[in-house]
Formats: structure tokens, sequence, C-alpha cells
């Protein structure tokens, strides 16, 4: 019998209500079904955050992760990711029930996270394989959600709190969905996205590295280099850490810098309104980050808003 935790109780019931409590309740008749209909044991789950993880073992011997969610738009989402994603630099996928919100990959071991390399020049130029490898562009069958959404998050964010909440100022909050309306003004190429690439969704397997846990997003490929540069920022000298991840992503991936620093200061902001929703401690360096994309914008490229070419 699998014990769940107190606090991911908690968390499914906070997000999934009534329907979360349901599945709560039905939790062991849930690993009970997956145990008989692959042949496997479930082990001990991994660290619980919004899904249930865990390690298992089929009866060939072979090594499987196996993770249930409450059915919901994200899950459904993460599987339609991995379907165009199905190349070396993605966990693959071993089965899947829709309906039941059971996805099975492949155990990918030794496992470690990128986090865990100390040399962040070549954590970049590994994460910038990866984002190369897997980029598609958009197809009209997609259900995926589009980069609108977030702008529609931060536009709700403002309506809740006009004149801002502690740290986001009212002016921080215009700039960002001004900045926000410009990008998407502007009509970039979108692609297929993982939509939450950073260095803990990358882990070592065997010789190779190997991305986890997409949630799936249509927009423009300089946006889904944002989570990965926010991620593993040190408490001083964000700027110099920026500047050279900036800089590797864009002579190796051929994307537009200016955009990228748009980017990242928009979706600073937009993180950080996330977790004052959330009730959570919004993180320093993300938030020390959104200054630096500012920064470094206004002196290569003038302030947010300007095209390419226009001086101040």
């Amino acid at each position: 019998m699998v014990n769940l935790p107190s606090n991911y109780i908690q968390t499914i019931r906070n997000i999934h209500k009534e329907k979360g409590e349901e599945w709560l309740q039905n939790f062991g008749t849930l690993i009970e079904y997956c145990e008989n209909r692959w042949n496997l044991k479930v082990l001990s789950p991994f660290e619980l955050s919004y899904n249930f993880v865990a390690p298992a073992i089929k009866e060939d011997g072979k090594q499987v992760v196996l993770k249930l969610s409450v059915p919901n738009r994200e899950f459904y989402s993460e599987v339609e990711a991995l379907s165009y994603f199905a190349g070396d630099k993605m966990v693959k996928v071993v089965d899947a029930e829709m309906e039941k919100g059971i996805l099975i990959l492949n155990r990918l071991t030794p496992g470690d996270t990128l986090a865990n390399l100390e040399d962040d020049i070549e954590a970049t130029e590994i994460a910038a394989d990866i984002m190369k490898s897997l980029w598609v562009p958009e197809t009209p069958a997609s259900r995926l959600p589009k980069i609108e959404e977030r702008e529609n998050s931060l536009l709700n964010f403002q309506s809740k709190y006009p004149v801002g909440k502690n740290p986001i100022t009212r002016e921080l909050l215009q700039k960002a969905v001004h900045t926000f309306q410009s990008l998407l003004e502007e009509k970039n190429e979108r692609y297929i996205l993982h939509g939450d690439l950073h260095h803990y969704n990358i882990l070592k397997a065997e010789a190779s590295w190997v991305a986890i846990d997409p949630k799936g997003l249509v927009g423009e490929r300089e946006y889904d280099t944002i989570q990965f540069l926010l991620n593993k920022l040190p408490e001083e000298n964000i700027e110099i850490i920026l500047s050279k991840r900036i800089s590797i992503l864009v002579d190796k991936l051929k994307l537009d810098e200016r955009r990228i620093l748009a980017w990242g200061f928009a979706h600073g902001v937009l993180s950080t309104c996330w977790s004052i929703e959330d009730g959570e401690e919004y993180s320093i360096p993300f938030y020390e980050s959104i200054f630096v994309f500012e920064k470094l914008h206004h002196q290569r490229y003038g302030p947010f808003g300007m095209k390419i070419g226009q001086t101040e």
C-alpha cells in the first residue's frame, strides 16, 4: 500500500477540489489497477508536488516510472506534447490511459538533474542541444495551450490587483503587460514548446541528457528559453550569468536576443505574480532577474516596445 504525504493530499484538495477528493478516495484502487494492468510493482514515490510520481518494476524486471494525475487539461497537454517530442532528447512513453490520468514512462538512470552540473556554460550548452532537438513547428491539429494564455494570466492578476501587490508595483505590472502585448503583436513563427524546460527537468540517462515533464505550449522559441534562464541563479552576479547563458543560446539556436530579453522581463514578472497568487514565497533571484533583463534590453536595444532599428 502506498501512503501519501499529508502536504501532497492537501495540495490535491486545494487545486482540484471535489474532483481531487474523489481521486484521493479511489487512489488505492487506481494503484491496484496499474499493478494488475501492466504487471508491475509500485515502489515508494519520489518527492511529490502536483502529481504522484513513483518508480515501478515490471514483471520482466524493466524499470519504469508511474505518473498519476487528477485528469485535467495540464495532464492532457503533457501527453500530447510527449507525442510531438518523441525523440532521443525526451523521456519515452511506455503507455498511457488518458481518461484515468495514467502515464508510464521509461525510468532514466542515473537520473541526476542538470542542476547538479557545476559548469554553468556546459549546462547551458546541454540545454540548448535539447531545445534544438525538441522544437517542432506548430501544427493545425494541436490542442495545446497558446502563449496568449500567459498574457491572460498576467491581465487577470492586474485586474485583481490594479495597484500591484508587493513586490510587484503598478508600474512594473503595466510595463510587463505592455511588453507581453508588444511581443505578441509581432506574430513570430510558432512552435510546439516544452513550456517548463529548466535544470530540474533535464535528467542524466546513461551517456546523454533527456528532458522530462513537458507542459506543452504553442509560442515562439525565444519564450521557451526563459524558464532555464531563470533557474539556478546565484545570489550575486546574476547579470554576468544571465548574459553568458543568453549569449550561448542565441549563438547555438540562432535566436533573437532582443526578444529573449523582453520575454525574460515579462515572464519574470508573471512568475512572481504566480507565486504571490499561490501564497508562496517568491524567488528573490527570479525577482531580481526582472531588472537585469530590463537593464540589458535598455542598454542594447532601448526601452521595451521599441522596434529593432529604432533609437531613443
